[in-house]
């Protein structure tokens, strides 16, 4: 307006932030879950299968004028309701969950101007973009900016479409069972997708995702076809490996234009465990922070749904890391005291409730419980990050390095806190959360959660043992030593403990490597016993361990993945004296 009266222009500063909705509003017009007109059924926690897959009414932000409605014709063959072209302009559409949100919209994806970027965020509202069609900004607040892209550029639209064609064709006509199936035991326990979001589009069309998300939730729900009677006594089963292949071609496709949605969908390729590579978990933590993830949203003008999504999905993507770092061997990649500032998850940053699964039929996961999980877990990466930091770290390990440097009873000093933390942690776990706390007719996902318990504290007297020096006082030796035989023993009593209903929930792709650490923690203390009758003592606790999996490896994919690991690295281990082993061996 300035430039166009001729104007010196005196609004330096960006728009403020929006004014969130009170609690006064109307329903309808509130951008949450709970009480969101979206043009769905209320309370909706399953599929209407009825419903036109080729109907598509969600309208991205700001874009309504590029909507193509359907005719009058074409509603009053799908449902006399739906007629009169007047109701359905921009005008009057229904809201949508989507609208306000920032990474949400198939046709477009967002780009945040971090601060050293060479765009300053205070100018960027006194120049317009150059083609308003391809680029925009937004802000959020009076620090965050996001240039908003459209998708043509990087893609085509076609290509999209083919794409989910191509996907609903590998499971049609079992997609809705599917959808259903990961909303019942994947999805409670690892809550980073918004059910109601994603039930309200499927409703619509399948067309309104991502490829590689649709693919992801349908590979993933395939593991537990037996739990859904149509499934389980369907004559023909979809092709895993096609829809594996379309999955990961897509997500590459995907890594273009990145959104949440390729976040999504990346983190759930990654639970297979065979598509779990250090490269790709590298290349979702460079796309998070694109996406603007790893900074707090508290404050930004966007719904509180999709703050609360954020929140999940940044979290999810910390333990992803962390638990990466582990099971690769390789570096953290998320630094939580310099460039992580995300705000804990809480209860109301999950929409779902025990109300959602009154329906669940039997062989579903909890809700509750799995939100509890979630958080618990979140808790055990925080204190897996420090353990990495503390002992596996480049500097601390090297010759000379920090651990060398300050010995055993230095190294000791430092565990200590952190075995603390660990067994306060452990004692607070409520009684819904214990190994034992299973319930008649229902999955639970909490074997995975002693299983990292377990993994985070032998991965802490692993480097307690790495570290006993020749000169260390023989008590303090003896003590590290006893203390990592109390570990091992109680260990090797989880696989035996866990139930039908544990194995056959939702298990992360850290399991398998969870499971083989506890056989190679084993082998270590082999390698570096005092005398035979110490190492025949390890040596036959391998076995038995071995045996342990090798009787479950058929019903249990993860521990036949962990026998497969073992038997290739720690198995025919004989009494050999730690003596006679070579010093590359003492260090394993």
């Amino acid at each position: 307006m300035c430039t166009f009266h001729g104007q010196p222009c005196t609004y330096l500063r960006g728009p403020l932030p929006r004014k969130r909705r009170k609690a006064t509003d109307p329903p309808e017009y509130r951008s949450q879950p709970n009480g969101s007109g979206s043009g769905s059924v209320p309370g909706m926690t399953h599929l209407n299968l009825n419903y036109p897959h080729g109907l598509n009414m969600t309208i991205p932000l700001d874009h309504h004028d590029e909507v193509e409605y359907p005719s009058p014709e074409l509603l009053e063959a799908l449902s006399p309701s739906l007629a009169g072209s007047e109701n359905l302009g921009p005008a009057h559409r229904q809201p949508s969950l989507l609208d306000g949100t920032l990474g949400l919209h198939l046709k477009t994806h967002s780009e945040y101007v971090g601060l050293t970027n060479y765009r300053e965020p205070c100018l960027l509202d006194l120049h317009p973009p150059e083609d308003p069609h391809t680029r925009s900004v937004r802000r959020l607040d009076d620090f965050t900016i996001f240039m908003i892209h459209r998708d043509r550029e990087t893609t085509s639209e076609t290509q999209r479409i083919a794409d989910l064609d191509a996907i609903e064709k590998v499971v049609h006509p079992l997609g809705a069972s599917l959808v259903n199936l990961y909303f019942r035991i994947v999805h409670p326990s690892f809550p980073i997708l918004h059910k109601k979001v994603f039930l309200e589009k499927y409703a619509r069309s399948y067309h309104e995702f991502s490829p590689p998300l649709l693919a992801a939730v349908y590979l993933l729900a395939l593991d537990w076809s037996i739990f859904d009677r149509t499934l389980s006594t369907s004559s023909w089963q979809p092709d895993q490996s096609r829809l594996e292949a379309l999955a990961l071609r897509t997500m590459n496709d995907d890594m273009k234009r990145p959104k949440i949605s390729t976040l999504q969908a990346g983190l759930l390729i990654q639970q297979r465990a065979k598509n779990n590579t250090w490269t790709f978990t590298s290349q979702l933590i460079a796309l998070s922070h694109g996406l603007g993830l790893h900074v707090d949203c508290s404050d930004w003008a966007i719904p509180e749904w999709e703050k609360g999504l954020r929140r999940r999905l940044a979290w999810a993507l910390f333990m992803q890391d962390k638990w990466g770092a582990l099971v690769h061997g390789k570096p953290c990649l998320i630094r939580p005291d310099e460039d992580w500032d995300v705000r804990p998850c809480r209860i109301e940053d999950f929409p779902e409730n025990a109300a959602d699964e009154e329906h669940d039929p039997e062989g579903s996961a909890e809700v509750v419980i799995g939100r509890e999980l979630f958080l618990r877990h979140i808790e055990l990466s925080l204190i897996l990050s420090d353990v990495l930091r503390t002992f596996y770290t480049a500097k601390a390990t090297r010759r000379n390095g920090t651990l060398e440097q300050i010995g055993t009873i230095g190294v000791a000093e430092l565990a200590k806190p952190i075995v603390l933390m660990l067994r306060d942690w452990y004692a607070a776990l409520p009684e819904a959360l214990q190994l034992q706390g299973t319930r008649m007719k229902k999955l639970s996902a909490n074997g995975s959660l002693h299983l990292s318990y377990t993994a985070i504290d032998l991965a802490l007297h692993r480097a307690l043992l790495r570290n006993v020096s020749a000169v260390a006082p023989p008590e303090l030796r003896h003590a590290i030593r006893m203390g990592a035989r109390t570990r091992l023993v109680s260990a090797m009593t989880i696989i035996s403990n866990l139930q039908p209903e544990h194995t056959q929930s939702f298990w992360g792709f850290m399991a398998s490597a969870q499971l083989a650490s506890i056989g190679t923690f084993a082998g270590l203390l082999w390698a570096t016993s005092d005398d035979d009758l110490e190492a025949t003592f390890y040596c036959e606790r391998v076995e038995e361990y071995l045996w342990s999996l090798r009787v479950r490896s058929q019903a249990v994919p993860f521990a036949r993945d962990a026998l497969r690991m073992l038997e290739a690295e720690v198995g025919g281990l004989g009494p050999v004296r730690a003596s006679n082993l070579p010093m590359e061996m003492m260090r394993i």
